[in-house]
């Protein structure tokens, strides 16, 4: 995108208040030094007039159109300046709405867990209950496969007395 002091620069470039005149003058200077000049003078410092002043309205259109465009583009801008701080506060407005519906659910919430008798204490006992009821299951499945490994050895020792008292 062409921003506006790059647009100046060119324009400014171009059409050079200094480089011009010192070029007409110079053209002048050239011109007088002539003999032949001196002929044609009066017909040349005329046209040369002529071109003075269509450089001189060149000039002030442009600095009409610039004046002109300087202040679209600071409307603009303002207008994009107000849009956002718009969009800013409607943004915290909705942050806003947001944290107090948040808060309000929040509440009813726990409301209805006073209804039904129940508390963010009393939930956070039932997770630790059932922390503790996983670790009685991994304690009791190991004190199975003692007991299997127990009654085995029983069974084994049983029959062990059993053949010694056939044998007798």
């Amino acid at each position: 995108m062409i921003s506006l002091e790059q647009i100046k620069k060119e324009l400014n470039r171009l059409f050079q208040p200094d480089f011009l005149q010192k070029e007409l003058n110079r053209l002048k200077k050239e011109l007088s030094e002539m003999e032949p000049y001196k002929k044609i003078q009066e017909p040349t410092q005329k046209h040369l007039n002529q071109l003075e002043q269509q450089y001189k309205d060149i000039q002030k259109k442009i600095l009409e159109k610039q004046k002109h465009l300087d202040k679209e583009f600071n409307s603009a801008l303002s207008s994009l300046k107000k849009r956002r701080n718009e969009a800013e506060k409607h943004i915290k407005d909705l942050q806003k709405m947001a944290l107090e519906q948040k808060n309000s659910i929040e509440k009813a919430v726990r409301k209805q867990m006073k209804a039904f008798g129940l508390t963010t204490t009393a939930q956070n006992k039932t997770k630790k209950k059932k922390k503790k009821t996983t670790k009685k299951k991994a304690t009791t499945s190991k004190k199975t496969t003692s007991t299997k490994k127990t009654t085995k050895k029983k069974a084994a020792t049983k029959k062990t007395k059993t053949s010694k008292k056939k044998t007798n």
